[in-house]
Formats: structure tokens, C-alpha cells, sequence
């Protein structure tokens, strides 16, 4: 699966190779159900995951957050279409994400997103992780019932 997200290169900042790379895996990592805390790991320990209305703080929210995310889903595979730079650490970008919901096999749902990144300040030898994540979606589409 190709998870290539499209930026501006002269727009970016030192690390925006290594932001678009984290993020391009990151994609990766969520659309298989069993990387639940490889999912975790590409956040700080206090950070902040907002998606759509739930709102997780730390690792001992987010995980089981992740697991409720696959509670309806039975496959999922996101589009990442284009990062946009706002500094050295944070991110807007948009694509989009097809489901197959365990409820209808057969169906894909597809819904669109956008998503606000803030990463951690980098620091020596510590690689790229994520402080803040909140993505926008209609949360009623992953139902399929919209």
C-alpha cells in the first residue's frame, strides 16, 4: 500500500522530510488493527487525540481509544493527500479514509478528514513523535447511514 503524501519541499521546514515520513507511517501503522501500541507510541506520554468528538489524554487513554476505533471497522486504509507546514512543528493536511464496517462486509464507506498536527520540540536522538492530533470527520459516515 503507498501511503506517499504530497508537500511543497521549499515550504518545508529542516524536518518536513521526517514529519512527512512519520506521518506517511503513521497511516500505515493505524489502517492495521493489530499495531495497537505501535499507534500509541508515535505519541508523547501527555499527549492530546481528538477524534471527531472523542478526546483522549496520555497513553492510558489513547490506547483504549485505538481499540474503539476498530470496535465497527473491520478494514480501513486511509488517502493521505497533502501536508501543509505552519513552522517547525506543526502540520494541517487532508485526504480521506475508506471503511469496511463488520455490520456490511460488502460496503465501503468512505469519509473525508482533515487533521491538525502539533509534534513535540525534537530533540537529540529522540526520533519524531506527535503532542497534539486532532482530526475532523463526520463521524456519523464511518456508519455508512449517511
Amino acid at each position: 500500500m503507498s501511503y506517499s503524501i504530497a508537500y511543497d519541499a521549499a515550504l518545508a521546514p529542516a524536518r518536513g522530510p521526517a514529519i512527512v515520513a512519520f506521518m506517511e507511517d503513521f497511516y500505515r501503522t493505524s489502517d492495521t488493527e493489530s499495531l495497537h501500541d505501535k499507534y500509541v507510541q508515535s505519541f508523547t506520554d501527555d499527549a492530546t487525540l481528538i477524534m471527531g468528538s472523542k478526546e483522549a489524554k496520555g497513553a492510558t487513554e489513547i490506547l483504549p481509544l485505538r481499540h474503539g476505533l476498530w470496535a465497527h471497522v473491520a478494514s480501513r486504509k486511509h488517502t493521505p493527500t497533502r501536508i501543509f507546514f505552519g513552522g517547525e512543528n506543526e502540520i494541517m493536511l487532508y485526504g480521506g479514509v475508506n471503511y469496511r464496517l463488520k455490520a456490511d462486509p460488502e460496503k465501503d464507506v468512505y469519509v473525508p478528514w482533515a487533521g491538525r498536527v502539533v509534534f513535540a520540540p525534537q530533540q537529540e536522538g529522540e526520533g519524531v513523535k506527535m503532542q497534539f492530533y486532532q482530526v475532523y470527520l463526520d463521524a456519523s459516515a464511518q456508519s455508512g447511514k449517511k
